[in-house]
């Protein structure tokens, strides 16, 4: 007997059966739809184009930024926007649009390969736990839950100061955070996948390919795993935000990279004590943080209308 799985329920025409012969086709008319979508859902337009400007400018750093981000000026110190420096300049004369856009870049890269770390620890450890269920489940969810129970902030400032405490290079500096923040997502992206794939496990598709003799792996992972993702997508996506807003945070503490590097945080915490004389120098930064974290939450709540078949028939 030929072995035969079956994931999903698909409706056929025409031009679907058209493109399922050619997958080149199929490929070009899934991207076509999820862009038409993408269009339809306003929310997640705006959301779309607000990440779209910030990886943007996080790429094009180097070509965008007029002035070299750390190197000080003396001679124009505590400027107001101008021509020459559209965002002004700091107490250490650093024009602070360039300061700006390089923290874009930083700020970008940590978020995602933290958010990254979170999805490859927490999806496959949800996936396994949900699929086998029984003690194996019970023993990963508790290990989980007492993940959880610790506080997500304590955990940051313990890594923060252990990081700051050996002096680390800004490499290791980034890198430690990179860990740091990505061992936090993991537990609840962990229990999110594991909801779905209870929920998954136990459909006919599941059953037929049992019966057809594949395995418990294959199943979980190349069965069950990718009619699972929606939620573990819109949940990373909404992430990469919360990871921006607690870096910078971070860095308003002292506890991120080490000056004078540029980063929206530290700026941040550096524009205090001309807050009521000179607010531009809190006020860019702090728009870059409001941008950057209102374009992820948008762009995931959107993605969430548009994944969730639940809400897309509403």
């Amino acid at each position: 007997m030929a072995k035969a799985t079956v994931s999903q329920t698909w409706t056929l025409d025409d031009s679907a059966g058209a493109s399922l012969a050619h997958p080149h086709g199929h490929v070009w008319h899934v991207l076509t739809n999820a862009a038409w979508e993408l269009w339809r859902n306003r929310l997640a337009s705006v959301g779309a184009a607000m990440v779209l400007t910030l990886l943007l400018v996080a790429v094009l750093a180097p070509t965008i930024a007029r002035y070299d981000p750390v190197k000080q000026n003396y001679r124009e110190m505590l400027q107001g926007p101008s021509a020459a420096h559209y965002f002004g300049t700091d107490k250490f004369g650093r024009d602070i649009w360039s300061r700006v856009v390089w923290g874009a870049q930083r700020s970008a890269i940590i978020s995602v390969l933290a958010v990254l770390a979170g999805v490859i620890g927490g999806v496959p450890l949800g996936t396994i736990s949900g699929y086998y269920g029984g003690k194996l489940d019970a023993v990963l969810m508790r290990v989980v839950d007492a993940w959880l129970a610790f506080p997500g902030i304590l955990f940051y400032l313990i890594a923060a100061t252990i990081i700051q405490a050996y002096k680390l290079s800004l490499f290791w500096n980034t890198a430690g955070l990179i860990v740091a923040l990505g061992i936090a997502q993991m537990p609840s992206m962990a229990r999110l996948v594991r909801g779905s794939v209870l929920a998954e496990r136990e459909r006919e598709y599941v059953e037929a390919s049992r019966v057809v003799g594949e395995g418990n792996l294959y199943i979980a992972f190349r069965q069950i795993l990718p009619n699972c993702l929606s939620p573990a997508i819109i949940q990373a996506t909404i992430s990469l935000g919360f990871v921006m807003l607690i870096l910078a945070a971070l860095s308003f503490l002292g506890l991120g990279a080490p000056p004078p590097t540029p980063d929206w945080g530290a700026d941040l915490n550096l524009a205090r004590e001309h807050m009521e004389t000179l607010p531009y120098l809190a006020i860019f930064p702090g728009l870059a943080i409001s941008f950057a974290v209102l374009g992820f939450n948008l762009f995931g709540d959107g993605l969430r209308d548009i994944l969730d078949p639940r809400l897309a028939d509403r």
